[in-house]
């Protein structure tokens, strides 16, 4: 699998664009625009991400841009840009200068409430415009066995379904920008994109499960169990009213 993303972004172009470094300045820009507000009119949490994904599609750019763009400024592990697959791509979109302003200005932008599912989206989303599906899927799952037996050590948080929600949703979301009606439904983010239309509420989704836990319930990631939640949850994301109205059916597999 390691050679295989490996000879996918050898087939992409990999030196940052002046187009990328835009997304993140228009990012930057609104940060430090919300930050020099008067305490009670910031914006913060959901509220907060809806304001910056809305800075980023105002650009008018294509939505793979965005995409990579809104992954590299709103990730606050920046594991995307640490990733040796994907890190040539985003080595000068700003300087280390700029970066730390970027941060100290940003504030805490969530998605649902929490700042790891923001995390988990816009990765899913930058993996997906970077590697494809495929992949992306794969490593969210990666992450998340990894997660589940750390805990079993005494570390880690967790197999969590939740995470999963936030993945396929951010893979949903790159795929509607990059896809036919991808600047149309830009065109209207930049208008009034909400986080809620576009990542369905997690519910009761199963989170900090042991792999032992994981693995009683739902056998495995090969298992029809495990599948079916998967799929489950994968429907609950088309049937968000952010992508139901431009009809983002699954990806084909590829």
């Amino acid at each position: 699998m390691l050679f295989a993303l490996v000879s996918v972004l050898a087939a992409e172009p990999t030196a940052p664009d002046a187009a990328l470094k835009q997304i993140v300045a228009a990012v930057a820009q609104a940060a430090r625009e919300n930050a020099a507000r008067p305490e009670k009119e910031r914006v913060a949490g959901d509220a907060l991400t809806d304001f910056y994904v809305r800075r980023a599609c105002q650009t008018g750019l294509p939505g793979r841009t965005i995409v990579l763009g809104l992954a590299y400024a709103l990730d606050p592990t920046a594991s995307l840009a640490a990733n040796p697959l994907a890190a040539a791509r985003f080595k000068e979109v700003e300087t280390a200068e700029e970066r730390t302003a970027r941060l100290a200005a940003l504030g805490s932008p969530t998605l649902r409430g929490r700042q790891d599912w923001l995390a988990h989206f816009v990765v899913s989303a930058g993996l997906a415009v970077t590697l494809g599906e495929p992949a992306a899927e794969l490593l969210g799952l990666q992450k998340e066995v990894s997660d589940a037996r750390g805990k079993e050590q005494g570390a880690g948080s967790g197999f969590s379904f939740a995470d999963l929600n936030a993945n396929f949703a951010g893979m949903a979301f790159a795929r509607l920008l990059m896809g036919p009606q991808g600047k149309a439904a830009a065109a209207e983010a930049a208008r009034r994109f909400k986080t809620l239309d576009f990542v369905p509420d997690p519910g009761n989704l199963p989170e900090g499960l042991t792999w032992t836990d994981f693995e009683s319930r739902w056998g495995g990631l090969a298992d029809p169990r495990f599948q079916r939640e998967c799929e489950q949850i994968r429907q609950r994301v088309r049937e968000c009213p952010g992508y139901r109205k431009w009809t983002v059916g699954r990806a084909e597999a590829s």
